[in-house]
């Protein structure tokens, strides 16, 4: 024995149970239901007041899948960029096929006779990409949506058996010093400290660093940015597993920008209507049925973006990228950020001017009042008296301190409404709703807004099952990732590829641990 090795004992254990699961949304609860549905005794720990975490943010009705899964192989390996192990890759391409079947397991109503359909800009994303042919997607269950989605999902897993303890934070992994095999967890729960025994695994499905901002600005981009998700989602399995020793990988990784946004002061994320566009929102809303408009401008008071653009063709936002975070040389400072959402009183008055994806979030209001009293909307009589009330302050890096410039903001919209007047936009490839903005006001202004995100897919690396890997390539003994966590994703990412993985890695994982615990009892 080594020095080391006697002078170290584990925790006194306030708990146990043969796997411990850190963090409850999608992927969580799909291992929580494997494996306590195999007879494991699984305990979920969540640091919030309840599950959920970004899975009650998608349109959960619809998945990923492969017709072909040699070419979705193919399709995979150059959306992940070479960044992604092959082992996994097809190891996930194959389980694509095995969603439906899994997703009668959840008593949901379910559609008749689902078929593979194509979708162009969703299912593929990219169809230049080689064997794009082969990703279709798949409705099987009557849309429940993200929400509904992850209350099936879970919903079966407690009836199996899992045990679910809420407003419980990890904090730290416990490992062995010598073996590096994980024992357990510490977290906080109630103002005190507990550790729990995990009999066979720890699996962290704790997603994301979204809410880290620390971590957005190293890994992501020093421009500001917000995102779309679960407050709660701020790195920990990432950090713990780097501390156990684990390899990164695709930090740099996320679906976004799609939207520019705003926060509130309960930390409240709301976005810009184009994301919902095809769905029927936005410029379909009836906030334009009589006309009315809106444009956004930067801080030089410019349009910069095609307001009406489909979200079929921007990629989950890769397409914004160049523009949206575009920097001024010789600055430096991002040009087109903050941003001010510019619309008149028939657009104030036809329905909400902006939307959130997190069923968690409170809707904005229809006639846009409760956000006017509250200030994240502000009204002038005059375009020049808005632009002295778009305001923002100095961000290191991003921008200085200012407000719209009063003469800069009339001429923009000048130009425009004499745009609109023409039924042409050369400056920003607006061909739908060219309608000017009233001549008279009141006038509306949202922001400053920010480029808004989905999710982030970087953390610890794992092998096809799910176990996280260190530095060498081998697995941590005891510690599996899935869902966002460590995600597969690399640079891009195709529709729905989110509620596959966190289908297939949950499963993965369950199977894989019952797997490697048998093999370790056996020895």
């Amino acid at each position: 024995m080594t020095k080391m090795e006697l002078n170290w004992t584990e925790p006194q254990w306030d708990g146990q149970a043969d796997m411990v699961v850190v963090g409850y949304g999608g992927a969580g609860a799909v291992f929580a239901f494997e494996a306590a549905r195999q007879g494991a005794d699984v305990l979920i720990l969540e640091k919030g007041a309840q599950g959920g975490g970004n899975s009650v943010c998608v349109a959960g009705g619809l998945i990923m899948t492969s017709v072909d899964e040699e070419a979705s192989f193919k399709y995979m390996n150059w959306l992940c960029g070479g960044q992604t192990d092959e082992g996994v890759l097809r190891h996930f391409v194959s389980g694509l096929k095995d969603i439906p079947a899994w997703q009668h397991k959840l008593e949901l109503p379910l559609k008749d006779n689902a078929q593979p359909f194509s979708a162009p800009g969703f299912f593929p994303e990219f169809p230049g990409a080689p064997g794009a042919e082969s990703i279709k997607g798949m409705s099987v269950v009557a849309a429940p949506g993200g929400a509904g989605l992850w209350n099936a999902i879970s919903a079966q897993a407690e009836k199996a058996g899992a045990r679910v303890q809420c407003n419980t934070r990890v904090t730290t992994l416990v490992q062995h010093p010598v073996t590096k095999r994980i024992l357990g967890v510490a977290a906080e729960h109630e103002g005190k400290t507990i550790a729990v025994r995990a009999r066979k695994a720890v699996v962290l499905a704790s997603g994301g660093f979204e809410a880290n901002d620390a971590m957005c600005k190293q890994f992501l981009t020093a421009c500001p940015i917000y995102f779309l998700g679960s407050p709660n989602l701020t790195g920990d399995g990432i950090r713990m597993a780097q501390e156990a020793g684990a390899q990164l990988w695709h930090m740099n990784a996320v679906a976004g920008p799609l939207n520019m946004g705003i926060k509130t002061k309960e930390g409240y994320v709301y976005v810009t209507y184009d994301l919902n566009k095809i769905a029927g929102f936005g410029y379909k809303n009836g906030a334009f049925k009589d006309g009315g408009s809106l444009l956004w401008v930067n801080r030089q008071a410019k349009r910069f973006h095609n307001e009406t653009v489909d979200t079929s063709v921007v990629q989950h936002g890769l397409a914004n990228r160049d523009t949206w975070l575009a920097t001024t040389p010789g600055t430096p400072e991002f040009t087109n950020v903050p941003a001010f959402h510019i619309f008149d009183e028939k657009v104030r008055a036809g329905g909400a001017a902006m939307t959130t994806l997190n069923s968690r979030v409170p809707p904005w209001s229809h006639d846009n009042l409760k956000e006017l009293e509250e200030g994240l909307i502000v009204k002038a009589d005059t375009l020049e008296e808005l632009a002295l009330k778009c305001q923002w302050p100095e961000i290191q890096g991003v921008c200085k301190a200012g407000h719209l410039d009063p003469a800069a903001l009339r001429e923009t919209v000048k130009r425009y409404n004499e745009q609109c007047r023409n039924n042409v936009d050369p400056d920003c490839g607006r061909e739908t709703f060219l309608v000017p903005l009233n001549e008279e006001g009141p006038y509306y202004a949202i922001g400053p807004m920010l480029p808004t995100y989905l999710n982030t897919h970087g953390g610890p690396k794992h092998d096809a099952g799910q176990r996280v890997l260190d530095h060498q390539d081998k697995p941590i003994a005891g510690l599996y990732a899935i869902g966002e966590c460590g995600s597969l994703w690399g640079p891009y990412y195709n529709s729905m590829g989110d509620i596959a993985e966190f289908i297939v890695s949950g499963v993965t994982a369950a199977k894989t641990v019952l797997a490697d615990s048998g093999a370790r009892e056996s020895r």
